[in-house]
């Protein structure tokens, strides 16, 4: 395994969960209607961090299926977008929808900081409401 990335990440890029932006696709990406969640990783040097939010995240996803857009900068472009998208301590989630940022949640949280950020924009989970 390559230590510079995380496992849980890899994965999620494996399972179509997660998608890595380049500077093209970025505006297209954030300017959809709909939640979209960026994951800033803070680069090699945060992998530890960066796949404990990336497991949280993956775990969120799989309460709303298909509700939710998940991307990943390409590294090389983090530093770039962290004034404009609120970043002050990677790994961050930032939570977007159609162009605006929502909300932005910085390093590594309890569980319950990731499920509540998002019931506020998509509800109850699924099973949750059906429940």
């Amino acid at each position: 395994m390559d230590e510079t990335v995380s496992p849980a990440i890899t994965a999620m890029f494996e399972q179509g969960q997660l998608s890595e932006l380049d500077t093209a696709a970025l505006p297209t990406f954030i300017d959809e209607e709909g939640l979209a969640v960026l994951l800033f990783t803070g680069g090699p040097k945060r992998v530890r961090e960066a796949h404990d939010v990336a497991v949280a995240l993956r775990e969120v996803l799989r309460d709303y299926p298909g509700g939710v857009r998940a991307a990943v900068l390409q590294p090389e472009l983090e530093k770039d977008y962290q004034e404009q998208f609120r970043v002050i301590t990677p790994p961050s989630l930032v939570f977007i929808s159609a162009g605006k940022t929502l909300e932005v949640l910085p390093g590594v949280r309890d569980w319950a900081d990731y499920t509540r950020a998002f019931q506020r924009y998509l509800g109850a989970p699924q099973q949750e409401a059906n429940a």
